[in-house]
């Protein structure tokens, strides 16, 4: 279709006019003089000159819009605004048709109809990829911060300030300040037998990062397929992501981006456990560290203890992570004697702090063994403490128990 494009002249002229000025009718519709053109139905100003209120089907073709298969469009475009993509996906034939007149001039004092100039269409085809691509980086998700700082710190329960007060710490997500990390194997696989499809190692001269290639047609009639990371180095042995990533193949999508394996050196483990333990006289009503019972939990080892004397526990296990740790059980075992050197066997003793955190089989009152929590989630950033009181028999260590 040729459209007109000047609106100034659209209104027509008082007096003498040319056989070329467009006219409007009692409709406000335009009209062209001696077939000087072709206009869209109901040649209004609104459906000849775009308007963006205008919900015509002539409104602007924007950029990278795409044609339907068998589609036929037809487009007025304003000088000011005739930038614009034309693609078309998995084409046999295309034709493109482009007409356009303007407000031109031969040298006599009349308007004419002439052909543009100075506009751009860009008209490109696209077919169908040949293959599935999947890629991501394996990274070390340590958050930004340097090992060499991490290796230093790697019992630093601090996480209100500090290197880890960082919400990018051991998050499972690949973020700016992080790095990839060389090593590991990447294989493409059946997601229920785990049969390799294809397998990559990652070079280390791209610090982690992988493609995977693979034609269409090989897996046709899979609707899922898997990503499985491995690295037998023991540089970076603690996961911040599952091993195994699945992937939904949509229609009509053939790059799968950022499927990112994350891990970390050996001291940035999330878990940080801490013991500390307070002398009393096995007459106390609470494991807590008030006032009343005069508790005073301390790192330090304990000395002069006196036969019959107990000492209570407290450990304190802190996150650090930006995500959760799931089926978390802590257990300590009691000294026993001539056991890893000891020379004294501790009984758990009372009184029992929240008996509902110990598991049914934590060791009873009175008896040695190993001293369990039940299973829950220590959820990300946080701490939780947990007390036990133990009794001491006839000899005694001045050395503290670890965890």
């Amino acid at each position: 279709m040729v459209y007109y494009y000047n609106i100034t002249n659209l209104a027509g002229i008082t007096g003498s006019q040319n056989p070329y000025t467009p006219t409007l009718n009692t409709n406000k519709q335009v009209s062209l003089n001696s077939n000087n053109g072709v206009l869209p139905p109901t040649p209004t100003f609104e459906n000849i000159i775009k308007s963006i209120n205008n919900g015509s089907t002539y409104s602007a073709l924007s950029s990278n819009t795409a044609i339907s298969n068998g589609g036929y469009v037809s487009y007025g475009i304003e000088n000011s605004q005739s930038n614009y993509v034309v693609a078309v996906r998995n084409a046999n034939a295309v034709t493109l048709t482009y007409e356009g007149i303007m407000n031109g001039n031969i040298g006599i004092a009349r308007n004419v109809i002439g052909e543009t100039y100075n506009e751009w269409i860009s008209f490109g085809v696209e077919s169908e990829p040949l293959n599935y691509v999947f890629s991501g980086t394996v990274f070390n998700d340590n958050g930004g911060i340097n090992d060499s700082d991490i290796n230093v710190k790697k019992d630093n329960a601090t996480i209100d300030s500090g290197i880890y007060n960082n919400t990018n710490f051991f998050n499972g997500t690949f973020d700016s300040a992080e790095s990839g990390i060389a090593g590991s194997t990447v294989k493409l696989v059946d997601c229920t037998t785990n049969a390799p499809l294809e397998t990559i190692n990652i070079p280390t001269n791209i610090v982690g990062k992988y493609e995977i290639k693979i034609p269409i047609a090989s897996l046709t009639g899979k609707s899922t397929v898997c990503l499985i990371e491995e690295n037998s180095g023991s540089t970076y042995p603690i996961r911040t992501t599952n091993e195994k990533t699945v992937i939904s193949l949509t229609t009509n999508k053939s790059n799968y981006e950022n499927n990112n394996f994350g891990r970390v050196i050996d001291k940035s483990t999330a878990l940080v456990l801490e013991k500390e333990q307070a002398l009393n006289d096995c007459k106390i009503a609470s494991l807590l560290p008030n006032l009343e019972n005069k508790l005073a939990y301390s790192k330090a080892a304990l000395s002069e203890v006196t036969p019959g004397q107990c000492i209570a526990y407290k450990i304190t296990a802190t996150n650090r992570a930006n995500l959760s740790i799931n089926h978390f059980v802590l257990q300590d075992v009691l000294q026993e004697k001539n056991v890893n050197g000891a020379i004294v066997t501790s009984k758990l003793a009372n009184p029992i702090h929240q008996a509902s955190e110990y598991a049914a089989d934590s060791v009873a009152i009175g008896n040695n063994g190993t001293v369990k929590t039940v299973t829950s989630i220590l959820d990300p950033r946080t701490k939780r403490s947990f007390y036990f009181n133990t009794k001491y028999g006839t000899t005694h260590s001045n050395t503290p128990d670890t965890p």
